[in-house]
């Protein structure tokens, strides 16, 4: 009996897959159908991978912070399995509701990025953004302040790495999503 099945992705594995913004992630946080059928097959990978693969690799607690307003769009598709990725603009949202300002998150640089991706200059606009996928009163206030701070010369740095000052990351080889 052939299986079929859908994996919606968020978070880093996004910006690493899709977005190329990043080097690694962790593990890739996704809303998985059927449930049982994708973690049992994410199970069988670990287990021939295990040096390389986590056995939690599949993260499906982004089920909590999924909005009814999200939007995915199609990234792979195969006879037996559809991968959809968030767009943009909802993934941006989700970065914002979370804003982990630890030193080992990547949200605020994920942020940065989307900002840039989807050519947002400001706060405002920045949470313009999240409220077309999750209720003003729910945005949590560390974000409101947040992301002034966060978005404070991000376009100068940008204009600055245009005119030669900065450096570009060496793709030639595409490192696994899994390195630490």
């Amino acid at each position: 009996m052939e299986r079929t099945g859908e994996i919606s992705i968020v978070g880093g594995a996004v910006m690493f897959l899709v977005h190329e913004a990043r080097a690694t992630t962790r593990d890739v946080d996704a809303f998985c159908h059927p449930a049982s059928a994708i973690h049992e097959a994410a199970r069988r990978v670990a287990d021939r991978f295990e040096d390389e693969v986590p056995p939690d690799w599949i993260n499906d607690a982004v089920k909590g912070i999924l909005s009814p307003n999200g939007g995915f769009e199609n990234w792979l598709e195969m006879s037996n399995l559809r991968v959809m990725t968030a767009q943009p603009a909802y993934l941006l949202a989700m970065k914002c509701m979370a804003m982990r300002l630890e030193e080992e998150s990547h949200d605020i640089d994920d942020i940065r990025f989307l900002v840039r991706h989807l050519d947002l200059k400001t706060a405002d606009q920045v949470l313009d953004t999240v409220v077309k996928y999750y209720p003003a009163d729910r945005v949590p206030q560390k974000t409101v302040y947040a992301l002034e701070e966060v978005l404070d010369g991000l376009w100068n740095d940008v204009e600055d790495r245009h005119s030669g000052s900065g450096s570009t990351p060496d793709r030639s080889t595409p490192p696994s999503p899994f390195d630490n």
